[in-house]
């Protein structure tokens, strides 16, 4: 996308215009979590961005980097997600060797396992684009899935269109697990207003109940 381009998509979202002549952009539909889903508010969060596309972490092993695709493209190996619920759950993990990856191995580090557990997130993010999280919510099991958007970056940022960053979250959730059964995460190409949620309470059931 070119720096035209992209400032004219700025200028019409300021203006709430729907379209711009000669500038395109993906409409996904937003996220609608399942009625056996819960948001979680009160979160704590680190969000970090390495310039260079690094793989944040992994659960296996990092992919051999090679000059043929280096700097050109999606970079492989740097979408991944994970939920921990124990620090031997943080010790499976591998966190490269660039102070992003070691800031979100930190945040995780320093959380009580006795009443807490921290949501894993990195993605591959065009240069002029941020990433935002759009909803966190819990499914019946506890278990989390996160939903994040991508925007444009203010057009005064100098960035490359052509060019990657990766872009990490470690959120700290107010939920105690002694194992996980599955978790998830998703991505929207754009960011919507979420709707009005109620503060997460751990002793709620799902879908509520009221006393008698």
């Amino acid at each position: 996308m070119t720096d035209w381009c992209r400032r004219r998509l700025l200028t019409a979202a300021a203006a709430g215009l729907a379209a711009v002549a000669g500038c395109t952009t993906t409409d996904d539909p937003p996220p609608s979590p399942g009625l056996d889903r819960r948001p979680v508010n009160g979160y704590e969060v680190e969000q970090v961005r390495n310039t260079d596309a690094v793989p944040l972490f992994t659960r296996e092993s990092f992919p051999t980097a090679t000059s043929d695709g280096e700097g050109t493209g999606r970079p492989a190996g740097s979408y991944d997600y994970a939920y921990v619920v124990s620090e031997a759950y943080l010790d499976d993990l591998t966190f490269a060797a660039v102070s992003e990856a070691q800031r979100l191995r930190s945040f995780a580090a320093d959380t009580d396992f006795e009443t807490e557990s921290v949501y894993l997130f990195t993605t591959p993010v065009g240069a002029c684009y941020d990433v935002h999280i759009e909803a966190i919510t819990l499914d019946p099991d506890d278990d989390p899935h996160g939903d994040f958007c991508r925007t444009l970056r203010p057009a005064d940022v100098a960035c490359d269109d052509g060019e990657y960053d990766t872009v990490g979250y470690a959120i700290r959730l107010p939920v105690t697990r002694e194992r996980t059964s599955g978790h998830g995460g998703g991505m929207s190409s754009s960011c919507r207003r979420a709707p009005s949620q109620v503060a997460f309470d751990a002793k709620l059931t799902p879908h509520g109940s009221e006393e008698e």
